[in-house]
């Protein structure tokens, strides 16, 4: 009944509240169909907005700005577009080795690399910081925010796409692969302080980065922990679209037309965040009661866009709400346990 390769897979967004890369590892690889590494954001080097800035042009890891005063930054600026033009334009894969993670900034990386290629696993996921929440998040010595000066946007767009397509070497031995651009920082999107940035803009940044690594024959996904004009991602070329379906579902829907012809594209997906990951949600509610919101949102959405039940469940992955990493130890065990009898669930029924 279910012919796509990802169809009822479950994987997860990305951090755990844990401060033993083997211990997070094992996890991943015990409770998920797609593994991904673990962010550890116990660890200071792990938050999401400096996660990905090692080896970033003028970076100041302790003051986290873009120091455009540092005395080497023009080398340094200079030297980066050359390796991006050798990669990009030369398809020198050797130069993305410059951008590989270390064990300083994602403690589980090598170690979840290695695990999963030891046990045969064929599907891997890894993440990134999207090109706006990174350029909304950082500012130079001055306060100016990166976003806002066109040759400094560029430099993070090219920067994150370089980062990525590192993990995209790193995957190559795996059949599938997918990498999630996290975008937290969209749903800030048509906001006022966001005011002068157009959708045009965004979709530019996101094509940049997709585009080289669906080249790479990578699967890209788009996460956004809550609401955002849902248009610009539907209409982007982005493989699989990731959103907390437990508490933004009706936010989604709305964009009726673009959702209905997102899934019968070829090779779409949605990623429904099913488990909810606030505290005090997950303690006042019982997974009985997921699965039942759940398999109402799903009915109303096969009736709403004129497709069948299995025809979504078809184009469909499962995670967690968003990242883990907030959550108490237990709690985000409980999630774990909770996504595999969801996932179970599905499958007796089917």
């Amino acid at each position: 009944m279910f012919n796509s390769p990802l169809s009822l897979k479950t994987t997860h967004i990305g951090s755990l509240p844990f401060d033993d890369p083997e211990k997070a590892v094992d996890l991943v690889l015990n409770y998920f169909d797609i593994p991904a590494w673990p962010q550890l954001p116990k660890f200071k080097n792990e938050e999401m907005t400096v996660q990905f800035t090692e080896g970033l042009p003028g970076f100041n890891i302790s003051k986290r700005i873009i120091d455009l005063t540092y005395p080497n930054f023009e080398q340094e600026l200079l030297q980066f577009y050359e390796k991006y033009f050798e990669v990009i334009e030369k398809k020198d894969w050797k130069i993305l080795e410059n951008f590989s993670l270390s064990e300083n900034f994602a403690s589980s990386y090598k170690i979840f690399l290695e695990k999963t290629e030891k046990l045969g696993f064929s599907e891997v996921k890894g993440q990134i910081t999207g090109p706006f929440t990174l350029a909304t998040s950082l500012k130079t010595q001055n306060g100016e925010i990166l976003i806002y000066n066109e040759d400094l946007r560029d430099l993070v767009v090219k920067f994150i796409t370089l980062k990525a397509l590192s993990q995209a070497l790193d995957f190559k031995n795996f059949s599938t692969k997918i990498i999630f651009l996290d975008e937290p920082g969209l749903a800030g999107f048509g906001s006022s302080s966001f005011i002068t940035i157009s959708k045009d803009i965004i979709i530019s940044m996101l094509h940049e980065i997709i585009i080289p690594l669906q080249n790479f024959n990578i699967l890209t996904g788009i996460h956004i922990c809550a609401n955002t004009s849902w248009d610009m991602v539907l209409e982007s070329k982005i493989d699989i679209l990731s959103f907390d379906s437990f508490n933004f579902y009706d936010k989604l829907i709305i964009y009726k037309n673009l959702l209905k012809a997102f899934l019968e594209k070829e090779n779409k997906y949605l990623a429904w965040g099913v488990i909810p990951t606030d505290t005090e949600t997950l303690k006042n509610l019982t997974l009985k009661e997921i699965i039942e919101k759940f398999e109402i949102q799903l009915a109303y959405l096969s009736e709403y866009l004129k497709i069948s039940r299995d025809f979504i469940l078809n184009k469909s992955l499962f995670t967690p709400a968003c990242g883990l990493g907030n959550l108490s130890e237990e709690l985000a065990l409980k999630v774990l346990r909770w996504l595999k009898d969801f996932k179970n669930y599905l499958l007796r029924k089917e």
